[in-house]
């Protein structure tokens, strides 16, 4: 379980993704994400300690799975929708992103404008790189009518960490997903985060 708090009540918790798939090579690199709430919607922060990371896709919606990738995967109104949002991001800013039941069903594809209402900001850095961005209330409510934020409720989540073609491919969780087979767009091992 993860407590999202309010930006500027004090510290951000961040959750780690410190599960990984066996690799055969033991590419395991840390990763953070922190997640809090503003009078705009929901601002992710990744911290990735990863040098030199891959990012060869550079045009939104292409497989930045396959780079260097962070990605939040995550139902914002449970209760109203079964679908949740995959948004996957790589070094440079470059982000897939869909509104789906998992990951054959019910596919909805967000547009670029949709994608630049997220303000996605990153850095890379010598020895680690960071993700920004935040999600819009407006966004939620286009995709999930009748949505409303509020406090006191939860949101269902995943985070991961994969590089699929990188030089070390890699894939990791927060919550563990089904440890016989690596697949990512599994709601039913997403885990609990409460709106504080």
């Amino acid at each position: 379980m993860y407590n999202i708090v309010k930006e500027g009540s004090g510290e951000v918790p961040a959750l780690s993704i410190e599960h990984y798939y066996p690799s055969g090579h033991g590419y395991e690199p840390k990763v953070t994400l922190a997640v809090c709430y503003n009078e705009q919607g929901f601002h992710a922060h990744f911290d990735v300690f990863e040098s030199k990371p891959l990012a060869a896709k550079t045009k939104h919606f292409e497989l930045v799975n396959e780079d260097s990738c962070v990605e939040w995967f995550v139902k914002f109104a449970p209760e109203l929708s079964d679908n949740y949002f995959n948004f996957e991001v790589n070094s440079i800013g470059v982000m897939n992103v869909s509104f789906r039941k998992n990951r054959r069903e019910n596919i909805i594809e967000l547009t670029e404008e949709d994608v630049k209402s997220l303000n996605i900001q990153t850095q890379v850095f010598e020895d680690f790189w960071t993700v920004d961005y935040t999600v819009p209330f407006e966004l939620i409510k286009k995709y999930i009518p009748g949505y409303e934020f509020n406090p006191g409720t939860q949101l269902l989540a995943n985070a991961y960490k994969c590089g699929d073609l990188t030089e070390f491919p890699h894939f990791g969780c927060w919550n563990m997903t089904d440890p016989a087979k690596c697949d990512f767009h599994r709601p039913e091992y997403f885990a609990k985060m409460n709106i504080i």
